[in-house]
């Protein structure tokens, strides 16, 4: 498990992955804002669409801080 988990593929994976929740996310905010515009009840869509986004940076640094150390 360990060598998959190391391996090449396996990040770019996760990196198409992430790129996959930062769309996602975007798409959730903006259909929300769309639908319902800026009140309250839009507040749990923007906010898992900010998380998902958020995600999606994370998953992006942690594989460029990998292919920096290799």
């Amino acid at each position: 498990m360990k060598r998959l988990v190391r391996s090449e593929t396996y990040a770019r994976t996760r990196l198409i992955n992430s790129g996959l929740f930062v769309l996602l996310g975007i798409v959730v905010v903006v259909r929300t804002v769309g639908v319902v515009g800026f009140v309250w009840q839009a507040l749990p869509g923007c906010v898992l669409g900010a998380a998902m986004v958020a995600l999606g940076a994370v998953r992006v640094r942690d594989y460029v801080a990998g292919r920096a150390r290799r």
